[in-house]
């Protein structure tokens, strides 16, 4: 059975996890959270983010759309991604928007249907867009020196598990169905020994983002997770004590930002040289900083081979 968690739930337990995370971040960004902090009614859907009106009137009356994928819940996206945003949209002379959807597959859909004119989104729906509509790469990050990522399996602290066999029969949370870290690579996984993925699970428990799915396991509520490896490295160490990693997937490439093939070619490269060079200023490198992100490299293609394979044996090969 899957389960889909609540929002108004998730919102609290996402908020708290974003203040106990502040005691963390440096000054810069610990100030900017708690400045930024904002109650997000329980049942209303961020679909957009505006920044607050300052009464500066912007260089252009046209938007940077910037949709941002859940990888983080929405309430925590808001306050990371939010100068993000305006730092590209500004260098552009543009204000900037964010846009904020539930799942992966409607941040897809945004960018398909171009309501926005990039995306950060995470690699299994990269490899679904560039498939279904030619979506292109415009930027990688790295993180802690390295453009990658892993997908961690992670049990509360108590538990007996030793791997993902051992969750049989458990509670499994996952953020998405499209993620590569939370669905794609266990189930691929249980799948190639033989298990039967949608039946491997007592209840199999859609989160919504990362780290609602590691506050799934700290609390109780799931006795098991996959994870996205550089989103348990930012939870709180309260979080983390309460949890332990039993298992972890190879190294994928990172999570890119993309656009729609028909973006026009002077904004895609506009927008490529903000981020290749945010690194270089001090206002860049404080944005960054909140994101956790050393800085933007040009993408390589290539380096999403082995996602590419992944999907093509889970979708093609069952």
């Amino acid at each position: 059975m899957r389960l889909y968690i609540g929002a108004a739930a998730i919102i609290v337990g996402g908020t708290i996890l974003l203040l106990l995370a502040v005691g963390q971040m440096s000054d810069y960004a610990k100030e900017k959270v708690v400045a930024g902090l904002v109650a997000v009614p329980a049942g209303e859907p961020l679909l957009r983010a505006d920044r607050p009106d300052t009464g500066k009137a912007p260089r252009t009356q046209s938007p940077l759309r910037i949709a941002v994928a859940p990888v983080f819940s929405p309430e925590t996206s808001l306050l990371m991604y939010r100068d993000f945003v305006d730092y590209l949209a500004g260098r552009l002379g543009m204000k900037g928007e964010m846009i904020l959807r539930a799942s992966y597959s409607e941040i897809n859909e945004v960018l398909r249907s171009q309501q926005c004119d990039a995306a950060i989104v995470c690699t299994y729906p990269y490899v679904r867009a560039r498939r279904d509509f030619g979506a292109r790469l415009l930027a990688t990050p790295e993180i802690h020196g390295s453009p990658t990522y892993r997908s961690l399996v992670i049990v509360s602290a108590g538990s007996d598990a030793g791997s993902l066999a051992g969750l049989k029969g458990k509670r499994f949370a996952s953020a998405d169905v499209l993620s590569t870290s939370g669905w794609l690579f266990p189930a691929l996984w249980l799948w190639e020994r033989g298990e039967d993925p949608d039946r491997f699970f007592g209840e199999h428990i859609i989160t919504g983002s990362h780290d609602r799915s590691v506050l799934a396991v700290a609390s109780g509520q799931a006795d098991g997770a996959a994870v996205h490896s550089v989103v348990y490295d930012r939870m709180p160490v309260v979080a983390k004590e309460a949890t332990r990693v039993v298992q972890s997937s190879p190294l994928f490439a990172a999570p890119p930002i993309v656009v729609h093939p028909g973006i026009s070619e002077r904004l895609f490269k506009r927008m490529q040289a903000v981020l290749l060079s945010a690194h270089e200023d001090e206002e860049g490198r404080n944005v960054l900083g909140v994101l956790g992100v050393d800085r933007f490299l040009m993408p390589d293609p290539e380096a999403y081979a082995d996602v590419e394979r992944l999907v093509t044996r889970w979708e093609d090969g069952r």
